[in-house]
């Protein structure tokens, strides 16, 4: 029951961006009058979209220092009973869950930065067929995951376990076997186009002063309409987020549990490179693919930095589930691509 609310409630957002859009799309083209070629518009945000989703996964790679998991590698960890994970443990994880699931196997990667986090991201591979693409890497990766060297080496207060780690994993499949790559990429086509026609207007009303003050009044709409399709791509992108911790839930056993101790791990270790001011923590640019957002993760800490008391994994979860959010974090989280981690919590501890 609680699958089939969360899949209605995407379908229903995905509804209203469409509805959203094709209302604000009437009224802009209406004010324009067909003085302005949008058209080019367009081709010009979809070209720019088709090489990021193309491209995208080499930025993400050099970013995030990936490089390919073999099943002989040896991941060193904090916590003193692990000491090291095996790439053939990650692999045997990976191709179990994907059977539970009845879906491909994608390609495992490694990144080799402090944060501690797992992504899951990649690209259609058509463009190995064609000799320009495969040369450059566009449109060649395929579905990829990574986990980080933090999440096994950067939680030396509450140090990972393997079970949480394999839920962490099945979270990100989910965003594979959910493609939630693709659908945030068309759902974030529609306001990049306001934005970009926007900005475009401006500069028109500058250059040409003839009716420069309907342009701007245009233009400034279009950004507006940009900012509110923004907020509900956010929104989607916050139930895609579930839909994965669902898929979690699902296909991994005791998968809510593990996910939550694993969540709290991961926003705590992450709050304390924040402190310390750690140069990995300035890296940004696709956050959004992250399990958990570090640059929200101070927005999530329940002050227990300054605590010296040693919790259990269980108490550090309830320290957070049961944290008041209050309503300046009700109003962030609208900004944030991620749900807020007390939300996360609650919602994996239900039945």
């Amino acid at each position: 029951m609680r699958l089939l609310k969360l899949q209605l409630t995407i379908l229903g957002t995905m509804g209203l961006l469409i509805g959203l859009s094709t209302l604000i799309f009437s009224i802009i083209l209406l004010m324009l009058g067909g003085t302005y070629n949008i058209g080019f518009i367009i081709v010009l945000v979809g070209i720019f979209h088709l090489f990021q989703w193309g491209y995208g996964p080499k930025m993400v790679e050099k970013q995030y220092k990936v490089r390919e998991l073999k099943k002989t590698d040896s991941i060193p960890c904090d916590n003193p009973e692990i000491k090291n994970i095996s790439g053939q443990w990650i692999y045997d994880t990976v191709e179990r869950i994907c059977k539970s699931a009845n879906m491909p196997v994608p390609k495992i990667m490694y990144s080799n930065i402090k944060v501690a986090n797992a992504f899951a991201y990649g690209s259609p591979t058509f463009g190995k067929k064609i000799r320009l693409f495969k040369k450059y890497g566009i449109f060649t990766y395929g579905k990829r995951i990574a986990i980080t060297q933090g999440l096994t080496l950067g939680m030396k207060k509450h140090p990972i376990e393997l079970e949480e780690i394999e839920a962490i994993i099945g979270h990100e499949l989910g965003h594979i076997k959910n493609r939630d790559v693709e659908v945030m990429m068309v759902a974030t086509f529609l306001p990049a186009i306001l934005t970009t026609l926007g900005h475009s207007l401006i500069w028109s009303s500058i250059f040409n002063r003839r009716n420069s003050g309907g342009t701007l009044a245009i233009a400034f709409a279009a950004i507006i309409g940009a900012f509110i399709l923004g907020l509900v791509c956010k929104s989607l992108g916050r139930r895609r987020e579930d839909y994965a911790d669902m898929f979690a839930r699902q296909h991994v056993k005791e998968g809510g549990r593990k996910l939550q101790e694993g969540l709290v791990k991961i926003v705590e270790s992450q709050e304390e490179l924040r402190l310390k001011k750690h140069k990995d923590m300035k890296i940004s640019g696709f956050n959004t693919l992250m399990i958990s957002n570090p640059d929200s993760s101070h927005k999530d800490i329940v002050s227990l930095q300054k605590s010296k008391i040693k919790l259990s994994d269980r108490e550090l979860v309830e320290k957070y589930a049961k944290k008041e959010i209050s309503f300046k974090e009700h109003l962030l989280e609208l900004l944030s691509t991620h749900p807020n981690i007390t939300k996360r919590l609650n919602a994996l501890g239900k039945k």
